[in-house]
């Protein structure tokens, strides 16, 4: 079975090379690679052009303004000749068997496999917490899925297309492949977890930067939610309830903090209440990642996760406005 394996790359000059070489790897030989340069500002379509010209491989180079991941594999998609469409991203390594994992899980009814990640940066501290976080909630994930991320999955091509493909109105890197996961299931298709289907990834190793993108995440829920209103209830089994929960008590908690030295026992009572919830939802998590790792370091991911709720809280608050809000005023 052809399968058309399709990458999204934008400014990715530094990893695109490494991904590129373990696509060309894999032990399913028939496959194409399609990378779509998502309108860098560096170097990655001079790193991918020379990858093609060094190993004379089946690798084709697309060319697009930036207009954000969801577009890139939709234009890979169109351009593809696979019965089978299989994405990750410039920043992941998949492993020799990844496409032959990824077929494995095609039993009758599915229309969608999805995967894990390993980690290709074990060196940096919130790396390994980030990646440990992602390996908890895998760990815990039913076969039969409701949510497949898109650094690491594969469509039947008619399933795909009868979708419609990646919803390009969202033109970042943020829930798009939430909402393709929601539209499949809601026609009736499968999802399918493989705990053996691999790629390692480079995760994030510094704060600020990944702030700023968890910020864009929450603005982005927001849009996914307005659309599957459903969802915004009940999450999905990665990100269930609970974890929805997080970013509201976070931002409560750190508003609550500095406010109760004006206000006094109120704001006290609020800050300690929240801080209890947010205990709740966030130690388990970290007491979990501790048990699989025995390093005492995973703990400080209680305090990394505060920041990173708080910062997707305040996205959200701005999505709110955008997406729910504005389209009723204006």
């Amino acid at each position: 079975m052809r399968v058309s394996i399709i990458i999204p790359a934008y400014n990715a000059e530094r990893t695109l090379a490494e991904c590129l070489t373990a696509c060309m790897q894999q032990t399913h030989r028939d496959c194409e690679i399609i990378v779509v340069d998502d309108g860098s500002t560096d170097r990655t379509a001079e790193v991918a052009q020379s990858t093609i010209d060094n190993r004379q491989s089946a690798i084709r180079l697309l060319r697009q303004s930036n207009k954000g991941p969801a577009a890139a594999r939709n234009l890979g998609a169109a351009h593809s000749t696979g019965d089978i469409l299989a994405f990750t991203d410039s920043d992941c390594v998949p492993r020799p068997d990844w496409i032959e994992r990824l077929l494995d899980g095609f039993t009758q009814g599915v229309v969608g496999v999805g995967g894990t990640y390993a980690i290709a940066n074990p060196d940096s501290l919130l790396a390994r917490m980030l990646h440990e976080e992602i390996a908890v909630r895998h760990e815990l994930s039913r076969d039969d899925a409701d949510f497949l991320g898109s650094f690491n999955v594969a469509y039947l091509r008619s399933a795909f297309e009868s979708a419609g493909g990646f919803d390009e109105s969202f033109s970042k890197a943020s829930a798009e492949d939430n909402d393709l996961s929601y539209r499949l299931i809601d026609a009736g298709g499968r999802l399918r977890f493989r705990r053996d289907a691999v790629v390692a990834h480079y995760h994030p190793t510094r704060l600020w930067p990944y702030l700023r993108t968890q910020a864009r995440h929450g603005y982005w829920r927001m849009k996914l939610y307005r659309k599957h209103l459903r969802r915004a209830r009940t999450g999905d089994q990665y990100a269930g309830t609970l974890d929805l929960s997080a970013p509201p008590l976070a931002l409560t908690l750190c508003i609550a903090l500095p406010a109760q030295a004006l206000w006094g026992w109120p704001l006290s009572i609020a800050a300690l209440v929240a801080a209890l919830a947010y205990a709740f939802v966030r130690v388990p998590l970290a007491s979990h990642m501790y048990r699989r790792t025995r390093d005492p370091k995973m703990y400080l991911f209680a305090a990394v996760a505060l920041l990173r709720d708080t910062a997707r809280a305040l996205g959200m608050l701005a999505g709110i406005g955008r997406f729910f809000l504005w389209p009723i005023t204006r």
